[in-house]
């Protein structure tokens, strides 16, 4: 899946190394949200949805690195992304359905 898996094989970062930096990816996004949609204390930052879409990109991509790193191999991480995103959306849909 767009290389994630081997791209995060080649960065040495160790797995609470990356979940620090979802973290901050997180942060980040939040931020944008905040300034593009024109929150107090936060307009004047002057984030556009464009931001936004960037910074979603960014976490997400660190969040399945986290994913991959947390994989034996290629694989199951394929495996588990579609395995996992398939019953969280599937969770997802219950709860709206309530």
């Amino acid at each position: 899946m767009f290389n994630i898996y081997e791209l995060t094989q080649a960065d040495p970062k160790t797995l609470q190394e990356r979940a620090l930096k979802l973290a901050e990816e997180a942060g980040e996004l939040a931020q944008a949200v905040l300034s593009a949609t024109g929150a107090p204390g936060s307009a004047y930052k002057n984030h556009t949805l464009e931001d936004v879409r960037e910074e979603a990109a960014d976490a997400a991509i660190v969040a399945l690195s986290v994913l991959a790193q947390a994989s034996a191999d290629a694989d199951e991480f394929e495996r588990e992304v579609k395995r996992l995103m398939a019953e969280k959306c599937a969770k997802w849909q219950e709860k709206l359905a309530q």
